[in-house]
């Protein structure tokens, strides 16, 4: 049953269209050399006729025409409906801007008939007259430019014939309408209460299938707003919008008796055509839209949607006289097919594959395909039918609300199916969180053991002097950002007199820095009592990292500083560490500048030796870059300058140290500090 699903689909609606457009009835008369002879023919009865065929056709002049050697001469025909300059009915072809009149003579059953004519648009100006009296008039005929004013005025207009035949002359001019001139669509002629009822039928179809694509629309947009996820919804608001709009401004123009702007002739060409324009481009997004994979990166479809949105650029932006050329419209017909072709048959290969959606969409398509070849079919009088790309629009607007309703109702269900999990699940939820929070309690307890236990080791390794009757006083400060940190640092006296400072950071924060410190000071003591310049131990050091530790990737900032009390002269290098800060006036403080590469980044890295002199009263301050590099709430940075400030002040050094520390947790607030913080003090007596 499944495998047979398209098949009857395709063969019900090819038979519903062809028994519906291929009615049987009488054979209409035609207008045959500018007369129609409908004296045995009963409105009454037989119904409303349209005026197609020859009519009389006069260029470049309006009549009643006075000029005697004019009317002598011999007289044109034309189609009716066709275009003056275009057509396959229009054996001889004029130019696209000029004038000219049209004239039908009906032969009538009887005298005294009240009747009525529907004219639906006729480019791009016109009046028309029945037995010499104006009945109707759309903008202003000319027969220069400047005398020109182009309009729309479609309806339905009665008259009473007073004798047994009918003169109808129609003056059309154009001068701003590209794509064709003349009498379009066709003119019908019958009782007046046919066409009236008529013309009813075909507003009410139109209001009906704008007022259905309106609401269409204002709903799936909403349910875009609502889930934005599947933009889908989103393109098929749009384009169910724009059918909605061409609507109304094409066929009976269902507003232009409601709105004045609907009678503007710029705004209404504007606008049927910019809204044409708008649905290939619309479609291509919402194919894509639902067939995320298959169409997503389609070249076929990047192309043209590229190119029609040129054409979309030229109705909205160029003048009339520009974007209502045959080659706008033209190309749009092209790419419309070669669009449709191309889908009508990925359409059908991904229904054999049983993509989800592509049946209903491949139903939609050739429904529309059907109608749209009824309509071309009707339009050049091959079959007796009318037209029903409206009904082909509804078809095609209901069946892709079945395919986002099934795509919704897919996803109800599956939302559903994971409640009724959820409440499963729920039942021995409780239970479930008792247990594992019990557990989590547990292994909780044992990770604040191991970390206090890490933190005591970690305090152990940290250096305590006995400074009495020495001639410097060193004050060390170190606040890990959480139980344990990546900073450490060693003070030791290497001689008498002569004291060795080592300030690390390491890569990280907590436990696995903590680990890199360890690793760090068992290679530091191996050479920490090696009696050389600061830099010729950095070089050692970051030696050993590369060589043992490479694999994996220890990387570290130092200072190394060696105070040399004896000669007192400071002796300092840096392995990528910022810089320091020395106070040696009574004013202020100043930065200590040694560069040298991160330790562990090459084997072979050198480093420089700064030399400085000391004298009593200096002041030396080692920190982590922590310090500075700290932030506030508002994502402000402690900076370097406040950092200098603080330490330029001339208070006891022990204060000075503090004071930094407590202006920077009072600076971070209650978020707490972002790095580890280390600061060693040291002050030369």
């Amino acid at each position: 049953m499944g495998k047979n699903r398209i098949p009857h689909w395709l063969l019900g609606s090819t038979l519903f269209f062809f028994f519906l457009g291929c009615q049987p009835g009488r054979e209409s008369p035609k207008v045959i050399q500018g007369i129609l002879d409908l004296r045995q023919w009963n409105f009454q009865t037989d119904g409303n006729i349209h005026l197609d065929g020859e009519w009389e056709f006069y260029w470049n002049r309006l009549l009643p025409d006075t000029n005697p050697k004019e009317q002598t001469s011999s007289i044109s025909y034309i189609k009716v409906p066709s275009k003056w300059d275009k057509g396959r009915n229009v054996s001889h072809k004029y130019p696209s801007y000029g004038f000219a009149s049209y004239r039908a003579k009906v032969l009538l059953p009887e005298a005294n008939t009240q009747l009525s004519l529907k004219i639906s648009s006729i480019s791009s100006s016109y009046t028309l007259f029945v037995n010499g009296k104006e009945i109707s008039k759309g903008g202003n005929t000319g027969k220069e430019e400047s005398e020109y004013s182009p309009g729309y005025k479609p309806g339905v207009f009665s008259f009473i014939s007073d004798k047994p035949e009918l003169e109808i002359i129609i003056h059309v001019s154009n001068y701003k309408y590209s794509n064709g001139s003349g009498i379009w669509n066709p003119i019908q002629l019958g009782s007046v209460a046919d066409i009236q009822q008529l013309s009813l039928r075909a507003t009410m179809l139109d209001s009906i299938t704008f007022g259905t694509l309106f609401v269409m629309s204002l709903y799936h947009f909403t349910f875009y707003l609502m889930r934005r996820r599947d933009p889908s919804a989103l393109f098929f608001a749009v384009l169910c919008m724009c059918i909605a709009l061409r609507v109304s401004f094409y066929g009976e123009r269902i507003f232009y008796n409601v709105f004045p702007l609907f009678k503007n002739y710029e705004f209404s060409v504007r606008g049927e055509i910019l809204f044409l324009f708008l649905l290939l481009p619309g479609t291509i997004l919402y194919v894509q839209s639902i067939f995320k994979e298959q169409f997503k990166k389609d070249k076929v479809f990047n192309i043209i949607f590229y190119l029609s949105l040129l054409l979309v650029f030229s109705a909205a932006f160029l003048p009339t006289k520009l974007f209502t050329m045959s080659f706008f419209i033209n190309s749009l017909e092209i790419m419309m097919l070669g669009i449709l072709t191309y889908l009508f048959f990925r359409l059908a290969f991904m229904s054999i594959k049983k993509i989800e959606g592509a049946r209903i969409c491949f139903f939609s398509l050739v429904v529309n395909l059907i109608t749209v070849a009824n309509d071309v079919l009707y339009l050049n009088k091959f079959i007796d039918s009318f037209y029903m790309v409206h009904y082909g629009v509804l078809a095609l607007v209901l069946s892709q609300c079945v395919l986002l309703a099934s795509r919704f109702s897919k996803g109800f269900v599956l939302a559903e199916d994971l409640g009724v999990e959820l409440k499963k699940l729920n039942i021995n939820l409780e239970q479930i969180v008792v247990e594992r929070t019990e557990n989590l309690n547990e292994s909780l307890k044992l990770l604040k053991g191991d970390l206090s236990l890490a933190k005591k080791l970690q305090q152990k390794t940290l250096p305590t002097l006995n400074l009495n009757g020495k001639n410097v006083s060193i004050h060390p400060y170190y606040l890990p950002m959480s139980e344990i940190g990546g900073d450490y640092y060693d003070i030791f006296e290497l001689e008498p007199g002569y004291f060795r400072l080592f300030l690390v950071d390491a890569t990280g924060h907590g436990v696995q820095a903590a680990l890199l410190t360890m690793t760090i000071k068992a290679e530091f003591e191996s050479i920490k009592f090696t009696k050389d310049e600061p830099s010729r131990i950095l070089e050692l050091l970051n030696a050993a990292c590369c060589q043992k530790y490479r694999s994996i990737n220890i990387i570290f900032s130092a200072v190394l500083a060696d105070i040399d009390l004896n000669n007192n002269v400071l002796y300092y290098s840096s392995a990528g560490h910022p810089p320091q800060v020395l106070k040696q006036k009574q004013e202020g403080a100043d930065y200590l500048y040694s560069r040298g590469p991160i330790i562990g980044l090459k084997k072979e890295a050198t480093y420089k030796n700064v030399t400085v002199p000391l004298l009593p009263g200096n002041r030396i301050f080692f920190f982590s870059d922590g310090i500075f590099e700290e932030f506030d709430q508002e994502k402000k940075e402690f900076g370097e300058n406040r950092v200098l400030s603080i330490l330029s002040r001339n208070t006891g050094i022990q204060e000075v140290a503090e004071d930094l520390i407590s202006e920077l947790q009072i600076f971070v607030g209650p978020r707490g500090f972002q790095d580890d913080v280390t600061l060693l003090a040291v002050e030369v007596h």
